[in-house]
């Protein structure tokens, strides 16, 4: 029953598409503008050493997210087809069981990641050196930050899967730009590098809150 056609674009779909995407564009802009804001604060904070152990966190929280962002990418076509078909009762146990899922998940990340940050930093770092001491501090702080952003990942992921793409991209730029050029610009103020190491973990869980707000009005509004 298949055979070649000609194909009719159909243009406000691909407009559709494109917007429902937009979270995913925000998410990669916002990356490369975050990072020249954490070497420029770190540059001045504490010079080229602050920028070196400034990158191994980041890069360490790059790694560490993939497997939210991961899951997140290969859940999302079960929550659409669910949506789809109108199941509600099916998407309700495959979003308990991705919240499950991220709960555990992240308090396992979280543990290891405060267990093993002193070794970690050590693999970039010669133990001894003012990298590896600002590095090994930061891992004292940074992690918590593994807490928070699994949920924000997925729920952006679980609306762009609804094509509600203004809510997805709402959840991109607040976690990935808005809240962390705040907390990087006023926290340092106070207390230096340290605040620095705050604000990636401030910026995910002020999201936090805000997602979970997204995700409870859709729970109650949409699935019954």
């Amino acid at each position: 029953s298949l055979k070649f056609c000609i194909p009719k674009p159909e243009f406000s779909v691909l407009v559709k598409s494109c917007s429902n995407g937009f979270s995913e564009l925000v998410s990669q802009m916002a990356t490369a503008v975050t990072t020249f804001c954490f070497n420029l604060v770190m540059m001045r904070l504490l010079s080229e050493n602050g920028v070196a152990a400034i990158t191994i966190m980041i890069y360490t929280g790059f790694l560490l997210n993939t497997l939210y962002i991961g899951f997140s990418m290969g859940v999302a076509p079960i929550v659409s087809y669910q949506y789809g078909q109108r199941n509600y009762k099916g998407l309700k146990k495959v979003f308990k069981i991705c919240i499950s899922f991220i709960a555990v998940v992240s308090v396992i990340i979280f543990v290891l990641s405060m267990a093993f940050g002193t070794p970690l930093a050590g693999i970039f770092s010669m133990p001894g050196t003012q990298v590896y001491d600002i590095a090994r501090k930061g891992f004292l702080i940074f992690p918590f930050s593994f807490l928070f952003c699994g949920i924000n990942i997925f729920a952006s992921a679980f609306f762009t899967a609804l094509s509600n793409g203004r809510v997805s991209a709402l959840i991109s730029v607040l976690r990935s730009f808005v809240w962390i050029l705040f907390f990087l610009f006023t926290p340092p103020l106070l207390w230096k590098e340290t605040g620095v190491w705050l604000a990636v973990p401030l910026s995910e869980l002020v999201t936090m809150f805000i997602s979970s707000v997204f995700l409870w009005k859709h729970w109650k509004g949409n699935t019954g």
